[in-house]
């Protein structure tokens, strides 16, 4: 089994460790009762169907994790088998034929695997193989690694987050914005196929997983218990990769699954190990705690909500004990995009919308489209501007 997984892993040269079996922290957990805290009196699942509000498919999900594959791949046969052959045929070949089904199967959660074995059994007639499906499982990984070899159409590069909460909101709630962009050419796949999977497990929290068809991990989510979380690319400088690790976005399937506060979702995503890099915003609307947690394969660190209430990401490393684990030279993009948000939410900005932050101002933010150096906007038709964070490619928000 080792032999078979070894020719992916051989291209990883950044790690001198020997081949040796790889033994993985189990899945985290939630027992019964924490997840009854959370749920109304006498509450009970919703059975699976899907609700289309105009392009945005609302699927409903409940069961075993095979169950709730299965569900996936029948409520969204139609839009999985929209790849086209070409692409499910690469998918298959590289699951298969390159041995990357088995090297995902034995680095994904068991759970995983069986969502990808009932999306495979519904959507068998179109081509989707369960190793198809485990490829695109721990897609995140092999993006990093493999770069240009998957196809690009399944996955972006950008991508920022923008928290607010206390005196920099009218009401004092909590408010999570998240945009997710791609680099120079909108990707139609994402933009026609918004999915917001309602998963109801019978082992863990009722959460959302927003995302798009044929996959088993979430872009953004939120859970019951008041949790959110979203994801930003960074890349990793040399040497920060690690040879072994579970694949970032199955991880944050695992806290919304599993996490109740800030410090259960922090415990998870420092003790659950990683291959590569990225940027994930966590928030606990109870609390009213958040952090951007900027971590490669071997390291972590988590830059906390602001004292003026306010946090926000791009696509780089800003903690100092961090910074220079990334990949240089950092984007011109992240960083113009970084001062414009801090223009807009910190209290002394030129265009600051401190404390008058609602559900709206937060659109708001998203929708910009203003350059922080020459305070121009960018034209609507232009997909991506490279400068403001309502104009960077944006995908979907």
């Amino acid at each position: 089994m080792e032999l078979q997984a070894s020719a992916a892993e051989n291209l990883c040269t950044c790690d001198p460790d020997s081949a040796t079996e790889v033994v993985l922290p189990p899945a985290p957990t939630i027992s019964p009762d924490q997840i009854a805290q959370f749920l109304p009196p006498n509450w009970r699942p919703v059975a699976p169907h899907r609700q289309d509000y105009g392009v945005i498919k609302v699927v409903w999900l409940q069961g075993s994790p095979y169950e709730m594959g299965y569900q996936h791949g029948q409520y969204l046969h139609d839009e999985i088998a929209s790849l086209g052959s070409d692409i499910i045929s690469t998918l298959r070949f590289a699951g298969r034929g390159l041995a990357l089904g088995r090297l995902s199967a034995l680095r994904s959660y068991p759970e995983k695997v069986e969502e990808c074995r009932g999306l495979a059994d519904a959507t068998q007639d179109i081509g989707m193989t369960m190793d198809a499906c485990l490829v695109l499982a721990y897609g995140d990984v092999y993006q990093e690694i493999f770069a240009s070899t998957l196809p690009d159409i399944l996955f972006w590069d950008g991508c920022s987050q923008w928290v607010a909460t206390g005196e920099a909101t009218v009401d004092g709630r909590l408010y999570h914005g998240s945009t997710l962009d791609n680099d120079q050419k909108p990707i139609n796949y994402i933009i026609y196929n918004p999915v917001v999977f309602i998963r109801q497990p019978n082992d863990g929290l009722p959460h959302v997983f927003i995302t798009y068809p044929g996959v088993v991990w979430p872009n953004w989510g939120l859970n019951i218990a008041g949790i959110t979380l979203g994801l930003d690319t960074v890349h990793p400088g040399p040497g920060e990769l690690s040879m072994h690790g579970r694949s970032n976005v199955q991880i944050l399937g695992q806290v919304l699954k599993t996490a109740t506060s800030f410090a259960e979702a922090r415990q998870i995503m420092e003790t659950q190990p990683r291959v590569h890099a990225d940027l994930v915003m966590i928030t606990d609307g109870k609390s009213k705690q958040a952090g951007v947690f900027e971590f490669t394969g071997r390291n972590l660190g988590v830059r906390e909500l602001q004292e003026n209430d306010v946090l926000y990401v791009t696509n780089h490393i800003v903690l100092e004990e961090m910074f220079d684990r990334q990949r240089f030279p950092i984007s011109e993009s992240s960083l113009t995009r970084f001062r414009r948000f801090s223009q807009l939410m910190e209290p002394d900005g030129i265009s600051s919308l401190y404390g008058t932050l609602d559900a709206a101002g937060m659109v708001r933010i998203g929708r910009d489209r203003v350059n922080p150096d020459t305070l121009e906007a960018s034209p609507l038709d232009l997909f991506d501007d490279d400068a403001s964070p309502g104009g960077n490619g944006s995908l979907r928000q």
